[in-house]
């Protein structure tokens, strides 16, 4: 049994031992442990519920009250959760067609309808769960069908997870939330012992046949995300769990500081005194000794009440013996640098590793940092990021409205894509994609399908050029087959030249000049004709050939 020592905000509480005995523990103690659930003398770990359903509940591993509370006393856990949530929910939706089935834009208008016409939008929708899921390690989204179990879905919800509890058949879910109760169904698992479908009541929890209960009285059904435990099959577990010691850390350092400014700077420092004091009766074995009384004692108490309050002043009456009261008290300063900014690096550390149980980049949450010699290493953690910890969150969303499609609405030429935030260097990936186009390796038509999201560039199908390929500006088809590059008039020159080198057109003047030609000089100019001529006659041949 547990006794508070006294009102309000009690110090310690007094535990009642099953012996009758008793002990004091402070509250400190007792905070330190508060995050955990409640375990049974059995093991099990469950709460107490009303009507038929007692101990049938799974409690968390972690108390999600608690884990909310942790978002309110660090900031970056706090901005963590955000950025990953907000990064995994997306900004927008596409609706991408099935490979290998005929996709039928009939079926995707019925989905644009049916994610249009959500109440939040599916996109905050899915931001809620992930944070729900980033704070406390599960996140969930409420079903809402028109009327009975059979009925068509009509909406999506969310509902916040710290108020739900997972019943031991695997089945049901409670919400509480104070003395308010609701039973809730997992999607796809409302089935009994037979594998038949069944119904549960939304105020009792009771089951029944599928379809007998009305709209009002059947329970909602829920699509559940965990992150993976293997200490749990009903919950997941925190990201933030192994860090939750840096969040604590980093408390008491504000908690330091700040009592710093509260005591105007007063520096630490210890307390000595000498000369012809009273230190009081020190002997225990005396019958008149009191440690209350001690010199000892009375420092100790004020010791403590510093230490209670860092960087206070202490005030001690020293007893001394004699009429000349020859006492001396000095106060040597332990630390006298500036106190501002104390334990940076210890913040610093708090704050990298509440990132790394998060993995998410400091950069992400407004944080610039660069390297000793100037440089980043923000690709490198933007991908590590990207494939690590935003896509398996937006994998599971997809799959969740994508099942629903199909079961629910038989949609299954379409898939529900995110359109996710882009958190790629823009700037790189324009330069990069620039030289695939000008190395003819990338079409007009793939660089607008790789930037269309982020521009709003707009592709048009029944434009063929943009299927081409382009080799330094010129389209590879004319590159390959030496024309289009050419001047004006180059092509007729070079066959007029061509026929009067082969002899098809030359003139007899021209040809008996050639002939007429003598010495050194002459026979230079009759050879370089000559073996222009062989080239451009076996060039002619070559073109000749079938297939050039």
């Amino acid at each position: 049994m547990i006794k508070k020592s006294n009102k309000g905000n009690p110090d310690a509480f007094i535990i009642t031992k099953e012996d009758g005995s008793w002990d004091i523990v402070d509250n400190d103690v007792l905070d330190k442990y508060a995050i955990k659930a409640d375990v049974d003398s059995e093991g099990s770990k469950q709460i107490k519920t009303d009507g038929f359903d007692y101990n049938s509940l799974h409690e968390p591993l972690y108390d999600p009250e608690q884990l909310c509370e942790l978002l309110e006393l660090n900031t970056f856990h706090s901005d963590c959760c955000d950025t990953v949530a907000r990064d995994a929910g997306g900004l927008g939706y596409t609706l991408n067609g099935v490979e290998g089935a005929d996709s039928s834009e009939a079926s995707k208008k019925r989905a644009e309808e049916f994610l249009n016409n959500i109440t939040d939008g599916i996109n905050t929708i899915l931001y809620k769960c992930n944070y729900d899921r980033r704070a406390m390690g599960y996140g969930v989204i409420e079903v809402i069908r028109e009327k009975r179990s059979k009925s068509n879905i009509v909406n999506l919800s969310h509902i916040p997870a710290q108020h739900l509890r997972r019943h031991k058949d695997g089945m049901r879910v409670k919400q509480q939330v104070n003395t308010k109760t609701v039973w809730f169904v997992l999607y796809g698992r409302n089935k009994d012992d037979r594998g038949r479908p069944v119904d549960v009541h939304a105020d009792t929890g009771e089951i029944h046949p599928y379809n007998s209960l009305g709209p009002d009285e059947r329970a909602n059904e829920l699509l559940w995300r965990m992150d993976y435990t293997p200490k749990s099959h009903y919950y997941g577990m925190p990201k933030i769990i192994p860090a939750i010691r840096a969040i604590y850390g980093d408390l008491s350092r504000a908690e330091y500081n700040t009592a710093f400014f509260k005591n105007y700077g007063m520096p630490a420092f210890a307390l000595m005194v000498s000369g012809d004091f009273d230190s009081g009766i020190t002997d225990p074995t005396d019958p008149e000794y009191d440690e209350t009384k001690t010199l000892k004692y009375k420092i100790s108490q004020q010791i403590k009440e510093v230490m209670k309050n860092p960087h206070s002043a202490v005030s001690v009456l020293i007893p001394s013996e004699g009429e000349e009261g020859n006492v001396k008290i000095e106060l040597k300063p332990l630390s006298v640098e500036t106190k501002e900014a104390s334990f940076r690096l210890f913040r610093k550390d708090n704050r990298d590793e509440i990132l790394a149980a998060h993995r998410v980049p400091a950069y992400r949450i407004g944080i610039n940092e660069t390297g000793a010699l100037g440089g980043s290493n923000t690709g490198e953690a933007t991908r590590i990021y990207k494939n690590s910890v935003v896509e398996p969150l937006q994998s599971d969303d997809e799959y969740d409205i994508t099942r629903l499609l199909r079961d629910e609405f038989e949609i299954k030429d379409w898939q529900f894509k995110i359109s996710e935030i882009d958190i790629r260097d823009v700037a790189q990936d324009i330069q990069i994609a620039g030289q695939l186009f000008d190395r003819a390796s990338m079409t007009p038509r793939e660089m607008i399908q790789y930037f269309s999201e982020r521009f709003g560039l707009k592709d048009d199908p029944g434009n063929p050029y943009l299927d081409d390929y382009y080799l330094h500006g010129q389209p590879l088809d004319s590159v390959h087959t030496n024309t289009g590059m050419e001047p004006p008039g180059t092509s007729q020159v070079l066959g007029r030249l061509e026929d009067d080198l082969l002899g098809g057109g030359e003139s007899d003047d021209d040809s008996d000049e050639i002939q007429d030609m003598d010495g050194t000089e002459d026979r230079a100019i009759k050879n370089a004709f000559n073996r222009l001529r062989n080239r451009v006659s076996n060039a002619v041949s070559r073109r000749e050939r079938p297939g050039w």
